[in-house]
């Protein structure tokens, strides 16, 4: 995952990725038919039970109010990007542009992925809980963008600010701010300010 996350599918070569893990290339070559199959492989093993971990954690929560299940969801998204952030490196690579990889991923993992978070949102607005400013899917990427752009910026962060934003406490900090800026607003209200 790491070599395909680093210099993506193009980049990535079966010599390379033998030499990393110390094995000949003719034994991956034995084992997967070609560097798509070793590809899907690897999102398999990286991605594999994500989706399925949050549906069974929402059906678990169902009897929790839907605004709960919501900030739940933004939490263990989080973390799921913190742990696995050459996953996520790999899916944002290769959704620059149209190709077989993107359409397998999009099958396998972004729309389960997705539909389970839109599902939530589309749930929050019909019980007037959340805005329906926007549809469904729309709130969806707003809610997976404020969750993964601060990981994803992670080298920059630490360039400009000297922060590591894998460290728990800023993973713990930025799920608060998340779920505080999104359900709150990032305004103070002004008749607290004057109090």
């Amino acid at each position: 995952m790491q070599t395909f996350s680093v210099d993506g599918f193009d980049g990535a070569s079966i010599t390379n990725i033998a030499r990393l893990y110390r094995v000949s290339p003719p034994l991956i070559h034995y084992y997967f038919r070609s560097k798509d199959d070793l590809w899907r492989a690897a999102m398999d093993q990286g991605i594999g039970d994500m989706v399925q971990n949050l549906r069974q954690i929402c059906e678990e929560l169902v009897e929790s109010d839907i605004v709960t299940r919501l900030k739940f969801f933004v939490r263990r998204y989080i973390a799921l990007v913190a742990e696995k952030p050459a996953v996520f490196r790999v899916i944002v690579r290769e959704t620059d542009k149209q190709s077989p990889r993107l359409t397998w991923l999009a099958h396998h993992y972004m729309t389960p992925l997705y539909a389970l978070l839109a599902g939530l949102v589309e749930e929050a607005q019909k019980a007037n809980r959340v805005k329906a400013i926007a549809p469904p899917y729309h709130v969806a990427q707003i809610i997976t963008g404020a969750c993964y752009h601060l990981l994803a910026s992670r080298n920059r962060v630490l360039e400009a600010y000297g922060v590591d934003v894998t460290s728990s406490e800023i993973l713990e900090t930025h799920g608060n701010a998340v779920i505080d800026i999104l359900f709150n607003g990032m305004l103070v209200d002004a008749k607290t300010e004057r109090q």
